[in-house]
């Protein structure tokens, strides 16, 4: 599983100097499918699990069988929860703080998970506070591409002033560039990136969100956040500071079981937003 590049991806490269652009990426809008904009990184591999149902054949009057409710995925670290999903205790320590060593830039995460790999050393799942951001410029009428370090760093002003006319933060945070504040979004500003044949771009997520467009020298940019969440998987150090683990530690089966508990919560809360979604459309 090739979790960290998963985890900083095309955000990553504009910071890290990975340089160079990509395959101009075709811009399609995606149909509403009644999902909510929140997913898991690794969905694809993950069978939803529905909250509190079991299909089942249906039995005859004489042998009816008893309701069983599915075990409900783990929560979020910080949160205790009783076997009806009320919260028992909630903490307020679910921040941490990951430096990035290329630049010393920090970036506050929320912790997600809190596990031990296989070493017995200290991990944990990590998702910023932020929104990330990248930045994209227009190749033709309909696509994308990744834009150079080098034009990046030329154009981050025009972007932040871009983003503060919307009431947004640019912040030059470690690993990815992020945003701080909210924006409103539907359908038609979710983008899937595609080459001309079908393929998806190296170096950009399959889904982003458009949050807003400016012109600079003849030019027409875009900036976005991914759609799913950016993960972190960091360890902590002899000195217990934490570190990005190395990608020969991502195979770690304790690291991909609490990728899978992540997967498995983040299921279960879309499931939930399209049943409420549709239960309300039937009033």
């Amino acid at each position: 599983m090739e979790f960290g590049l998963l985890c900083c991806y095309a955000a990553a490269k504009q910071r890290r100097g990975d340089g160079g652009g990509s395959p101009p990426a075709t811009r399609k809008k995606k149909k509403p499918n009644n999902k909510s904009s929140g997913k898991s990184i690794i969905e694809d591999d993950f069978e939803i699990k529905k909250s509190g149902f079991e299909v089942l054949q249906s039995p005859s009057p004489s042998e009816e069988l008893p309701y069983q409710p599915l075990p409900l995925p783990k929560p979020p670290a910080g949160f205790v929860l009783d076997d009806q999903g009320r919260v028992l205790m909630a903490s307020n320590k679910r921040i941490a703080t990951i430096v990035d060593s290329t630049n010393n830039f920090p970036l506050e995460c929320v912790i997600r998970r809190v596990f031990r790999n296989s070493r017995g050393d200290e991990c944990m799942l990590l998702c910023p506070v932020d929104m990330p951001v990248q930045i994209l410029k227009s190749v033709n009428v309909e696509g994308w591409s990744a834009v150079s370090d080098e034009e990046v760093e030329a154009i981050l002003p025009t972007a932040a002033y871009t983003l503060a006319k919307i009431h947004m933060h640019l912040v030059y945070s470690g690993f990815c560039y992020t945003a701080r504040g909210g924006f409103c979004y539907t359908e038609d500003d979710i983008i899937e990136f595609h080459t001309d044949n079908g393929q998806d771009v190296d170096g950009l997520p399959t889904e982003g969100v458009e949050i807003a467009c400016f012109h600079l020298d003849g030019s027409h940019y875009m900036i976005y956040t991914p759609s799913d969440p950016l993960l972190f998987v960091a360890v902590k150090d002899e000195n217990g500071a934490l570190q990005i683990a190395d990608d020969e530690l991502l195979d770690d089966p304790a690291i991909i079981s609490a990728i899978d508990e992540e997967t498995e919560f983040n299921a279960l809360v879309e499931e939930e937003a399209a049943l409420l979604e549709s239960l309300l459309g039937k009033r």
